[in-house]
């Protein structure tokens, strides 16, 4: 147990408000005492907190001269191993200031990373929707290229007697092969049939394209190919030729069109 006038004694050997043979005095009672030496240390750490808790202030007048002076009493004297006390102090508050800082920085991350998030989703629908309309315009560009491989004929009549029937050819200029449709046309004499033929410019006779079976109401549609290849069908005819066809027309022709 320290008693009060040893406490005082510490105080001012502290506040450094003693002579140099009573501080001389106290360092001795220090290196052999561990009593004292706690309550030094207690009463130092009590300081520090004082110091950190107490506004700011300038320094005395001829306090650095003081400083300057103990440095001078104490060099080359042992000190009294303690403990450091004011890293203990100040570790739990850089530690809070760290963690705090961590957080900071942690929610500025989250907040550029929902923002990129945010930009990637834009860019993703803005593609999805580029990608949308070159689909669209895709579409367009084929249904405009097979309108391009495609020729519509209309096959009218050079007969009075087939004056009411009605045809029509669709040609495939890429696969080389039709559809035709047919109305109105009468059935054909016995021991006659109706003949297609495709005309190609580059070709001196007219190709055949197959007889046509037409049916008592006479509507006909069917698809049909020519007998040989042909390059280019530039007009189309139908006419009346022998029962089962022939290689060439020798009949009348009725209807073409081109």
């Amino acid at each position: 147990m320290i008693d009060e006038l040893k406490q005082d004694l510490l105080l001012q050997y502290l506040l450094n408000e003693v002579d140099s043979s009573t501080a001389e005095k106290i360092r001795a009672e220090l290196e052999s005492d561990a009593e004292l030496r706690e309550y030094v240390w207690q009463m130092e750490d009590a300081f520090a907190s004082m110091a950190y808790a107490a506004p700011p202030m300038e320094p005395p007048a001829g306090l650095s001269q003081r400083i300057l002076q103990i440095e001078r009493n104490n060099s080359g004297r042992p000190v009294p191993r303690g403990r450091p006390k004011i890293v203990w102090l100040v570790v739990p508050w850089a530690l809070a200031a760290c963690l705090a800082i961590g957080c900071i920085v942690l929610g500025l991350e989250r907040t550029r990373l929902q923002e990129r998030t945010q930009q990637i989703d834009r860019e993703l629908l803005a593609l999805q929707q580029t990608n949308a309309q070159i689909g669209e315009e895709l579409a367009t560009l084929e249904k405009r290229n097979v309108l391009a491989e495609i020729k519509i004929a209309t096959l009218k009549s050079q007969v009075a007697a087939y004056a009411a029937a009605t045809a029509v050819v669709v040609w495939d200029k890429d696969h080389r092969r039709g559809v035709l449709q047919l109305d109105k046309l009468p059935p054909p004499a016995p021991g006659k049939d109706y003949q297609l033929w495709v005309i190609d410019p580059k070709i001196t006779q007219p190709v055949s394209a197959g007889v046509l079976a037409v049916p008592n109401d006479g509507l006909i549609r069917t698809s049909f190919d020519t007998v040989t290849p042909v390059e280019s069908a530039a007009a189309f005819a139908i006419s009346v030729e022998k029962a089962g066809g022939s290689s060439k027309p020798e009949g009348q022709v009725i209807l073409v069109g081109k």
